[in-house]
């Protein structure tokens, strides 16, 4: 006698789309309809609105680099099956399908044509979220440069004004750091961004953002926020660079500012605020 499992997956085999391999006239069309795209979740849209033509799918993930992204989300299934991409030698990650059945070899078939022509234009957009990154980073502390700072802040204050969620700018302006450079060099002036740079990503959360925006000033956003997160902050940063050998050795320090985003803010007045408060700070030390 047929399990309960068995006679399921018999009624869901049965009653799924019958595949069917793809024409070179449909290969050519859905290559044109994803030549030129760069944008990642666009591409991979593309992608799932085309399989979906003849499999079922419950939820898409595709995983690279220790990250995870939803592509279609839905239930979990117990039916899953995971592919990895390549182009050429060059691995782009894996695609976890799950759907409502398992997959048989035909439809497994299907799939790799699937994924033997996008892996190339995937590894275009991927070749250019990278250049993008890096022309949004400094270079030497690894944290956003100021051009990186100013988008992320008009894309922040527009999401505290549309949702109400709390926004602080704090920012950072190294003690000592031009006298380092005059004594000392170069070389140590850098070094005392990297170690700076590096106890400030540890001074904030994972979903913080931190950003060197000139040759010793800093900023974070929080997002979300209290009235209190940039003080918790500040005093995080100001313990890190007292128990940093390096820092205490050159005997720098830092001042800091802060503004909490207020209704009717714009990035001027934001960045206005925290800075004067910021120089406050220094004039009293």
């Amino acid at each position: 006698m047929k399990s309960q499992t068995q006679i399921s997956e018999n009624t869901a085999q049965n009653c799924k789309p019958r595949t069917k391999p793809l024409g070179a006239d449909q290969r050519l069309l859905i290559l044109q309809k994803l030549q030129g795209k760069l944008d990642l979740h666009l591409l991979f849209e593309i992608l799932a609105r085309e399989i979906e033509k003849q499999i079922d799918i419950c939820r898409l993930i595709w995983e690279q680099d220790e990250t995870a992204t939803l592509v279609r989300r839905g239930t979990a299934s117990d039916y899953r099956q995971a592919f990895l991409l390549r182009y050429n030698q060059q691995e782009l990650g894996k695609l976890q399908y799950h759907t409502p059945y398992p997959l048989d070899r035909d439809e497994v078939n299907l799939l790799h044509t699937y994924h033997r022509l996008f892996a190339g234009p995937l590894i275009n957009a991927l070749e250019y979220r990278r250049v993008k990154h890096m022309a949004l980073r400094d270079y030497l502390s690894g944290l956003g440069n100021r051009g990186r700072f100013e988008q992320d802040l008009h894309h922040a204050l527009a999401m505290s004004e549309r949702r109400q969620v709390g926004l602080s700018l704090v920012m950072f302006d190294l003690d000592n750091f031009k006298q380092v450079n005059d004594r000392f060099g170069h070389p140590d002036g850098d070094k005392v961004i990297r170690h700076f740079s590096t106890l400030l990503k540890k001074a904030v959360r994972a979903s913080d953002r931190c950003y060197r925006i000139g040759g010793d000033e800093f900023a974070v956003l929080l997002q979300p926020a209290s009235d209190d997160s940039a003080q918790h902050v500040i005093r995080r940063i100001q313990q890190l660079m007292q128990a940093d050998a390096t820092l205490q050795t050159l005997q720098i320090g830092c001042s800091c500012g802060y503004a909490n985003h207020l209704h009717g803010d714009t990035v001027t007045t934001l960045v206005d605020r925290a800075d004067r408060h910021l120089y406050q700070h220094k004039r009293n030390k």
